[in-house]
């Protein structure tokens, strides 16, 4: 199971806060933090805001994809992609593109994804079932 930690944008304190929430993995948080109640319930025991918990679930369930770890999840979300629902309607092309652009720009990764792997992502963000509402 994935820590808490992997999540990128997560400081060590809010880490902390949720462990003592007794949320430690990133499928526990996915299971509390997936719905609007039970943000509010991880809000009123950490102190941590709905909306930043909310960002934090998309990136958490973006992560279930193979082979997209903090880095590609950084530079899907520079090109407009915060979630499985916006991957799965992308042009693997045009995507690729894109993060190209924002890759010379911002040097988010040292070595771009393949059209190739950034296709097969789309793919799979398909066959994965959402669990996280607004």
């Amino acid at each position: 199971m994935t820590s808490i930690d992997s999540i990128n944008g997560m400081t060590h304190i809010e880490a902390t806060k949720l462990r003592r929430a007794r949320v430690r993995t990133t499928v526990t948080f996915l299971q509390i933090a997936s719905t609007r109640s039970g943000r509010a319930l991880l809000t009123k025991e950490t102190g941590i805001t709905s909306p930043k918990l909310l960002h934090w679930a998309k990136r958490a369930e973006l992560m279930k994809i193979n082979n997209l770890g903090r880095d590609y999840a950084d530079l899907l979300e520079a090109a407009g992609v915060e979630s499985i629902a916006e991957l799965k309607r992308r042009n693997p092309e045009s995507l690729h593109e894109t993060m190209d652009l924002i890759n010379k720009k911002k040097k988010i990764v040292d070595r771009m994804p393949s059209i190739k792997r950034v296709s097969k992502w789309i793919e799979e963000s398909k066959d994965i079932k959402i669990t996280v509402s607004s």
